[in-house]
């Protein structure tokens, strides 16, 4: 076994992958950041301010792959044989690539549900009998968080969750496409339909016409603030889990977790047998060319060889401020404005960890509940009232919102964007008396990377909020502006074709 290995992959092809000249084991299907994790090397690349930076903290991962430089690790699969070099973030920015030799594809469904977790699984099932339908999902597989989680989850009894998800999936009919690595560009008016323009893993661009739409797009894990927070060896939440209990890999033979929700990893740490600390107050992250300690904000120092942020969730605001919706602040986080059916406008519906932070059933009973609207909108028997009276069983978690110990830390150390975005440049701006996000955007280029703002505007926003003294729900959070990833526009006029999977 590899020295972080959980498990014996049996019946895996074992192959041998060379990291700046030297071999290593891998396996076929792991990506090549999990692969070299499992190796013990964190230190993948470099910002363009010379950060030493590992796979799970903030966005690309670019490295030279046989020669050919600009390859994202993040998303690539490993290969015998293959040759990988570190490559830094100078020249390297990441697109959504489409195929100009496919011609572009076109489909017409009745309902485009834009993420696959329990919130967009329940909506399909919902309304699959009498409605056709596209579930579009970035990640490579159905469930969304849940899919991540070793443990049973309350509401779906006692089987694993991967078990509850291919269940449910497993029911989907004939009326169901399923677009799985699949990025959703926008969506747009288009007369009585909606356009949603999608792009799969085959860098094939395809037109979906829907008559309904609806925002399952899920929530984004907080990036806690500290110094070296972008540091090799620091993990979002989310990237742990994966990592644990996809890839049956420990992200450190000794971690230490940080946030305000320690226990939503814990028990997975538990579970796996691996040592850790939880430290309620981290400062400043420290290491050659990895994590190799933790202090926080009393002085303490804790030896460890990873850091888990474990800080809470909070919606992925960016679709649906994209296809027109309001927001307002609630619960510790910015949340879509929906009228009594759950609809951001006409049309347009939001369901899931998009709407509030709360269980996986309660967000699976909300894709019910929408697909019921949805039904009864097109004309259907439908009950909705079934689902609404058993999500009063399920309150909401709000997410604390943290006072930032702003002049203890050494703001430059501190990274609030991937894009080489530091609290201190943030700071300077609105110390300088410029409070217009929109602005500090355009100072800073904070949320204007690959992601747009899904992980860093928020904390762009807290950072005005204090120094300004002005509420949160006061605060003019900016728009997000088509397409929502960054494209490389290389498609060809020729020749439409009809989709068919």
């Amino acid at each position: 076994m590899r020295p972080l290995d959980l498990t014996e992959k049996e019946h895996s092809r074992k192959v041998t992958i060379y990291f700046e000249g030297k071999p290593y084991e891998a396996y076929e299907g792991e990506k090549i950041t999990v692969a070299l994790l499992a190796n013990g090397i964190y230190w993948l690349t470099t910002s363009t301010e010379g950060r030493k930076r590992g796979a799970f903290t903030f966005g690309p991962v670019p490295m030279v792959v046989n020669g050919i430089k600009n390859i994202n690790a993040r998303k690539t699969k490993v290969r015998d044989g293959m040759r990988l070099e570190r490559q830094g973030y100078g020249d390297f920015q990441e697109t959504v690539e489409i195929d100009e030799g496919k011609p572009v594809g076109r489909l017409v469904v009745d309902v485009a549900v834009i993420g696959g977790g329990p919130a967009g699984i329940g909506t399909v099932l919902e309304v699959q009998e009498h409605l056709t339908v596209a579930i579009i999902e970035e990640k490579g597989w159905l469930g969304g968080d849940l899919w991540l989680k070793g443990l049973p989850q309350e509401g779906f009894g006692e089987k694993k969750p991967q078990e509850v998800v291919n269940e449910l999936v497993g029911k989907f009919n004939e009326n169901v496409r399923v677009f799985k690595g699949t990025i959703a560009l926008g969506v747009f008016d288009k007369g009585e339909y909606f356009l949603v323009p999608i792009v799969t893993g085959q860098n094939q661009l395809i037109e979906i016409m829907a008559k309904r739409v609806v925002l399952a797009v899920g929530a984004v894990d907080n990036i806690l603030l500290f110094e070296n927070n972008d540091y090799p060896g620091v993990f979002r939440r989310s990237d742990a889990l994966e990592v644990i209990n996809v890839w049956g890999i420990a992200p450190g033979r000794k971690v230490a977790v940080v946030g305000a929700f320690p226990e939503e990893i814990t028990v997975e740490l538990d579970r796996w047998g691996i040592e850790y600390v939880v430290v309620p107050n981290p400062k400043r992250v420290e290491g050659r060319e990895k994590v190799e300690r933790l202090i926080d904000m009393n002085g303490h120092s804790y030896e460890v060889d990873a850091v888990i942020v474990s800080d809470g969730r909070r919606p992925d605001i960016n679709p649906i401020t994209q296809a027109g919706g309001k927001l307002k602040f609630k619960r510790g986080y910015y949340v879509p404005v929906l009228d009594s059916q759950h609809r951001i406008r006409d049309g347009i519906y939001v369901a899931g960890s998009a709407v509030s932070i709360k269980p996986h059933y309660a967000n699976y009973l909300e894709g019910r509940l929408v697909g019921a609207y949805i039904l009864r909108e097109f004309g259907f028997e439908a009950e909705p009232c079934t689902y609404e009276e058993r999500l009063k069983d399920y309150e909401p978690v709000a997410v604390p919102v943290h006072k930032l110990p702003l002049d203890e830390f050494n703001g430059d150390d501190v990274q609030i964007c991937g894009c080489d975005v530091s609290l201190g440049k943030v700071d300077n701006v609105v110390k300088s008396g410029i409070t217009d996000l929109q602005i500090i955007k355009r100072l800073t280029h904070l949320a204007m990377g690959f992601c747009q703002g899904r992980f860093c505007l928020f904390n762009g926003a807290v950072v005005v909020s204090q120094r300004t003294g002005t509420p949160m729900d006061r605060l003019d959070i900016p728009v997000a502006r088509p397409p929502l990833k960054n494209i490389r526009m290389k498609v060809t006029a020729e020749g439409v074709e009809e989709y068919a999977e």
